[in-house]
């Protein structure tokens, strides 16, 4: 196991598109960094500090995630960033039928283990005709999701060097499936992340 100490991190990203109560300010990735007590000093020009913040962008975050941290780590003094992918049923009063998973890793520049090579993007096939809203219910006096239109999903893909999840999966069953089969490869494996809307990423590794 690596030698890492909380010290040396100095970026977290949060991605994933449900949060409780809708929330979004503040980022889900002060909590993590407040519960850790990483580098929360008073502010000077010499104090440690840790820059950390969320991503958006339906199940393709753990992608826009990832490429942030590979945009950011390499112009910062902090050896690692620490990645968290996840999303929670927003209200009581939502509809939710998905399958909730958290996937946390930490990302550094060098060293073993798989390596992140290139996040490409897709919106090619985008289908305007499906969309996910969130609003406030007067009658339960809350937050509701409702989706509107309709679509078929695309399936689980697992051919040779590319992995697809299913569409409809959330961001961090994504990640988990991934991650499951990298003891597989010790080569260059494409993950793809569909999202419902049919827009796409594809996170290129190797191994």
């Amino acid at each position: 196991m690596a030698n890492i100490q909380l010290e040396d991190i100095g970026l977290i990203v949060h991605g994933g598109v449900y949060k409780e109560h809708f929330r979004t300010e503040p980022a889900f990735a002060t909590h993590i960094q407040g519960d850790l007590s990483l580098h929360c000093t008073q502010l000077s020009m010499n104090s440690p500090h840790c820059f950390s913040f969320d991503v958006t962008d339906g199940s393709c975050s753990p992608h826009i995630a990832l490429q942030s941290i590979a945009d950011l780590l390499p112009s910062m003094k902090s050896k690692y960033a620490l990645l968290c992918v996840g999303d929670d049923r927003p209200t009581k009063h939502s509809e939710w039928n998905e399958e909730s998973y958290c996937f946390v890793a930490v990302i550094g520049m060098s060293g073993d283990g798989p390596r992140l090579v290139s996040v490409d993007f897709d919106d090619h096939q985008l289908n305007p005709n499906l969309t996910i809203r969130g609003y406030f219910d007067e009658q339960v006096r809350g937050n509701k999701v409702v989706e509107s239109g309709t679509t078929t999903y695309a399936e689980t893909k697992h051919e040779g060097h590319s992995f697809s999840g299913h569409q409809r999966w959330l961001s961090g069953q994504h990640m988990h499936a991934f991650h499951s089969l990298m003891h597989e490869h010790n080569d260059t494996h494409e993950h793809c992340i569909v999202d419902r809307s049919g827009k796409s990423t594809t996170a290129k590794w190797e191994f």
